[in-house]
């Protein structure tokens, strides 16, 4: 009966695990580092196979040869492990560049070295077969270049492991298990590989046999944690996307305001190549305003091409664990069109308020005047275009309320809801047939702005005034879980369906438009007082708005 040594038995036993590991991996060859990753299993497994068959031949020169496959196996092995930690933990940029390449020329000329090393002795001389643990074992004498090939190999699996563990250390929990076992798997066969090539224990290569717990964890990282389900790749994208890839310019600076990075976006607003520019001032590159990475100023213009841009600063300390302050991100986010814009609407807004409005008036007094001295149909005609008028005023002085009161820097005070909804209707009743009626608790309030509630409170109640002939409305409001509910409602047909669709989709267009502004600067006004708008056209129309009773006040400290 022949018995196999257990030598020999453990190699066989690390190649079928090799090839467990191998078929789980099919359904993930285009994950980060997965071909990498492939190749190193596959050159484990084709190390412990040929070795655990060689552990069995007795022939020289059969042995031999097999020993030299375990060679050109050991020096490539490590520079496949660092292609699979490039990838896999998202250095596509240094896998993918011609230095790395390059390194591919040291597992070449070394498996050059090993296949031709009968010729010239380069790595190893002596070469003897001698039977160790009842396996057919090998002895030689290292050459200084032998050694040097094999320390390169370990210095490949060294900076994998590093750049896995950094992994860990950079990433937390989230690739934690698997960074680890993956990191730890080489350390095995790595001192295997050491204590044989030293000399430090018996005259026989145990690396094959070690390969059986390198197998293991790497099954543990890839069945039990999901290895290629879950990689840092996808983070370290996202970290260079939020700043190499996206338009808005960014740099980044140390506490002296020193450029230490800049994205593509801000080598192109300053015009430099980022090179060019490290450990540079920032404002030394900055050709425009005055910029001081310490002074409060929100906005910056730059000269770039003969053309001034305006950017929104936006900067954000750099601490470390300890809170330590290591310097700034800053962001430019370009607003030359939106200002451009803002000056377009400025000198618009001017000549609605001023020219067309008084152009108005003058063809509103003459309407009148016509109306006044003209009988039968040219009357009606006059008094057509006097009422066309009235409303186009009324449109403008709306428009101008829309523009003017922002709300944006009106304080928050607390307003007895009765008595400012009351004053209102006071003052709108006699100019219209119908009549109101106000059902509010004399002792609520809310937390608000009063201009713009009474912008609210205003346009709802003289909108069912205006278009319900002889309208009966009533007002009421009541507290429900920290905000107030106003209702108005009016016995009318209700609002048509038309103008709830634009107030809806937030926008009008040519084909579909809203009859008026007043319902526009309810919804604008409501939208800024945090609050909700609601419309019942079932039995009438009744409009419900929601606000907040306590509206915090903003960058008060004590609310923040």
């Amino acid at each position: 009966m022949v018995v196999v040594p257990w030598v020999a038995l453990g190699s066989f036993a690390s190649g079928v695990g090799s090839l467990y590991l191998l078929a789980q991996l099919r359904d993930h060859w285009e994950k980060p580092g997965a071909k990498w990753f492939v190749a190193t299993i596959a050159t484990i497994t084709v190390w412990c196979v040929t070795y655990g068959v060689a552990l069995l031949v007795a022939d020289t020169t059969i042995r031999r040869a097999l020993e030299t496959v375990t060679w050109v196996c050991l020096v490539w092995i490590g520079y496949f492990f660092m292609g699979f930690a490039l990838g896999y933990t998202g250095r596509t940029n240094i896998l993918e560049s011609r230095s790395f390449t390059a390194l591919g020329l040291i597992p070449l000329a070394s498996s050059i070295l090993a296949l031709t090393n009968p010729l010239h002795a380069l790595l190893w001389d002596g070469f003897r077969v001698a039977t160790v643990f009842g396996a057919s074992a090998v002895t030689y004498t290292f050459q200084p270049l032998g050694y040097l090939v094999i320390l390169l190999s370990m210095l490949f699996v060294s900076v994998a492991t590093v750049l896995l563990f950094d992994t860990v250390v950079s990433y937390g929990p989230l690739y934690r298990r698997q960074a680890i076992a993956v990191g730890l798997s080489p350390i095995p066969p790595g001192v295997a590989v050491l204590t044989w090539a030293l000399g430090l224990g018996p005259a026989i290569n145990l690396t094959t046999l070690l390969f059986l717990p390198h197998i293991a964890l790497d099954s543990y990282a890839f069945v039990r944690s999901g290895m290629f389900e879950f990689h840092p790749a996808t983070r370290r994208a996202g970290e260079r996307a939020a700043i190499d890839d996206i338009a808005t310019p960014v740099a980044i600076v140390d506490v002296d305001g020193r450029i230490i990075n800049l994205n593509p976006a801000a080598e192109v607003m300053l015009a430099i190549e980022k090179r060019a520019a490290l450990t540079d001032p920032l404002d030394a590159w900055i050709e425009g305003d005055e910029f001081d990475i310490g002074a409060e100023r929100d906005r910056l213009g730059v000269e770039n091409g003969g053309r001034r841009h305006e950017y929104k600063i936006q900067r954000t300390e750099l601490t470390d664990d300890s809170g330590t302050h290591l310097g700034y991100t800053v962001v430019f986010q370009d607003i030359t069109d939106e200002i451009q814009r803002e000056r377009r609407l400025e000198v618009l807004n001017r000549f609605l308020r001023h020219n067309v409005r008084n152009e108005s008036v003058v063809i509103q007094a003459r309407a009148e005047l016509l109306a006044a001295e003209l009988e039968g149909e040219a009357a009606e005609h006059a008094a057509t275009i006097e009422g066309a008028v009235d409303r186009l005023v009324e449109s403008g002085d709306k428009a101008r309320t829309l523009s003017e009161a922002s709300g944006d820097d009106e304080a928050l005070e607390p307003v007895g809801l009765a008595d400012r909804i009351e004053d209102i209707v006071a003052g709108l009743e006699p100019e219209y047939d119908g009549s109101v009626t106000v059902a509010v608790p004399a002792d609520l309030t809310v937390r608000t702005q009063p201009a713009l509630l009474s912008v609210v409170v205003t346009n709802l109640v003289e909108n069912a005034l205006q278009h319900v002939p002889a309208a009966t409305v009533s007002v009421t409001a009541s507290a429900e879980d920290g905000a107030v509910a106003l209702s108005v409602a009016d016995d009318g047909p209700g609002v048509p369906d038309h103008e709830l669709g634009v107030l809806e989709r937030g926008r009008e267009t040519d084909l579909n438009h809203g009859s008026g502004m007043g319902l526009w600067l309810v919804r604008w006004a409501v939208t800024t007082l945090e609050g909700d708008l609601e419309f019942d056209t079932s039995d009438g129309t009744t409009v419900t708005v929601r606000l907040p009773r306590e509206r915090p006040v903003p960058n008060d400290p004590a609310t923040a």
